[in-house]
C-alpha cells in the first residue's frame, strides 16, 4: 500500500539523516579542536581563553541537539554567541565567536526557522540576527579602524551565511508543510477507500442476513424446508461477508501486495440478490465488461451496483423487480440501476451509501445521480469515461 512504501522511504531518509548528523558532529569536533589550538597559541588570560573555548563547545553541543530540543538549542546558541561578542568587545579577542561557533549558530537558526512554530521561529530569527548584526558591524568597524586584514570579507561572509541559513530554514519549512499536506491527502484517500469497501461489503451482506432471518421468522412452523433454505442463505451470506472483510483487512497488512480486491461477476451478484425476494435482471446491451478494463474500473462499477442493490433491499421492500443496465462504447460507460418500488416509499436518506457511490464514480472521472424514477421506483445513474478514452 501507499503507507507501506512511505514507511520504507522514511526509514531510508532516517538512515541518511543519521549519517549527515554524524558527519556534522565530526566537523564540529574538528573545528572545536582547531579553536582550542588557536586559543592556546594566542596565550590569552586564563579565564578568558577557557571561557571562549567553553562557549564554543557549548554552541557546538546546542547544534547537535537542535532537532531534539529546537527552542532551547536556539536560545542557548544565541545567548552564548552574544556572550562571546561581549568578551570580544571587552578583551579585544579577535574573531569571536569562533568560526566553528558561528557555523553552529547558523545551523541552529536554520533548524529553528524550520521546526519551531511561527511566532517562536520569528523570535529566534530576530534575536539571532540582532546578535550577528551587532557583532559583525562592531567587528567590521573596529577591525577596519585597526587595519586588520580580511575584516570586510569576514563580515560579508557572516551576513551572507545568516541570509543563507534563514533562506534554507524557510525553504525546508515550506517543504515539510507540503509533505505533511501530501501525507494527509494520501491518508484521507486511503481512509475513504477503506471506508467505502467496508461499508459496501458489510452493508450488502448484513442486509442479506437480516432479510433471510426475517424470512425464517415469518415461515410457518410446519414449513421446515423454508426455514432450512433461509438458514442456508444466512450461512452463505455470513461466509461471504467474512471472506470479504478478510480481503479488506488483508490490504491493511504492510507485508501484503497492494492489489485491488477482485469481486465476483455482476451476474453472480444479481443471482445472490434474487434471494432477497426482489427479482434482479441484468441488461448488457453491449456485452459484458471487457477483460482489458483495469481493476479500478471493474471494482468501482461492481461496488456501485452492489450498494444500489443494498439500498433497494433496505428501502424498497415493496419493489418486485430491479434492473441493472450496463452499456459501454469506446468513450463512455453508462450504468443504470432502477427498481419499481411504489411512489412515496422510495425517498431514501442521502447517507454513506449514496456518498460512497458518488465518490467511486468521481474517482473514475465520472458522475452519479440518484432520485425517484418516472413514474415509479428509484433510479441510480452513473456516467463514467471508458478506460483509454481521451
Amino acid at each position: 500500500m501507499i503507507l507501506a512504501g512511505r514507511r520504507t522511504g522514511l526509514r531510508r531518509a532516517g538512515m541518511a539523516g543519521t549519517l549527515v548528523e554524524a558527519a556534522f558532529g565530526v566537523l564540529l569536533a574538528a573545528g572545536l579542536a582547531l579553536e582550542v589550538a588557536v586559543t592556546l597559541s594566542r596565550r590569552p588570560a586564563w579565564p578568558v581563553g577557557a571561557a571562549l573555548v567553553l562557549i564554543t563547545a557549548a554552541v557546538c553541543g546546542a547544534a547537535l541537539l537542535r532537532r531534539r530540543f529546537p527552542a532551547p538549542a536556539a536560545a542557548a546558541a544565541i545567548v552564548l554567541c552574544a556572550a562571546a561578542e561581549l568578551i570580544d568587545w571587552q578583551t579585544d579577542q579577535q574573531g569571536q565567536p569562533a568560526p566553528i561557533a558561528c557555523l553552529a549558530l547558523l545551523v541552529v537558526v536554520a533548524s529553528a526557522v524550520r521546526f519551531l512554530p511561527g511566532a517562536a521561529a520569528a523570535a529566534a530569527v530576530a534575536a539571532g540576527s540582532g546578535v550577528v548584526a551587532a557583532g559583525t558591524i562592531e567587528r567590521y568597524a573596529t577591525y577596519l579602524a585597526q587595519d586588520i586584514p580580511n575584516a570586510r570579507t569576514a563580515t560579508q561572509i557572516m551576513v551572507t551565511g545568516w541570509a543563507v541559513a534563514v533562506t534554507v530554514g524557510l525553504w525546508r519549512r515550506l517543504g515539510d508543510t507540503r509533505r505533511r499536506a501530501m501525507v494527509d491527502r494520501v491518508r484521507r484517500t486511503e481512509r475513504l477507500a477503506l471506508a467505502r469497501d467496508l461499508h459496501d461489503v458489510a452493508a450488502h451482506h448484513l442486509t442479506g442476513l437480516i432479510i433471510q432471518a426475517q424470512v425464517a421468522q415469518l415461515a410457518p412452523d410446519a414449513d421446515p424446508p423454508t426455514v432450512r433454505a433461509a438458514l442456508t442463505e444466512i450461512e452463505t451470506a455470513g461466509a461471504q461477508a467474512l471472506a470479504s472483510l478478510r480481503q479488506v483487512v488483508r490490504l491493511l497488512r504492510e507485508d501484503e501486495p497492494a492489489v485491488a480486491p477482485v469481486p465476483d461477476s455482476l451476474a453472480e451478484l444479481m443471482d445472490r440478490f434474487d434471494g432477497t425476494g426482489t427479482r434482479a435482471r441484468l441488461d448488457l446491451p453491449d456485452g459484458p465488461m471487457p477483460a482489458d478494463w483495469p481493476p479500478e474500473t471493474t471494482v468501482g462499477i461492481y461496488r456501485i451496483v452492489q450498494e444500489a442493490l443494498t439500498n433497494v433491499a433496505q428501502h424498497a421492500r415493496d419493489a418486485r423487480t430491479v434492473t441493472v443496465t450496463l452499456a459501454h462504447d469506446p468513450r463512455t460507460i453508462r450504468l443504470r440501476i432502477a427498481d419499481d418500488g411504489q411512489p412515496g416509499r422510495t425517498a431514501r436518506p442521502d447517507g454513506h451509501g449514496l456518498v460512497g457511490m458518488r465518490e467511486r464514480a468521481a474517482a473514475l472521472g465520472g458522475e452519479l445521480s440518484a432520485g425517484p424514477g418516472t413514474p415509479i421506483g428509484w433510479t441510480v445513474e452513473a456516467t463514467i469515461p471508458a478506460p483509454g478514452a481521451s
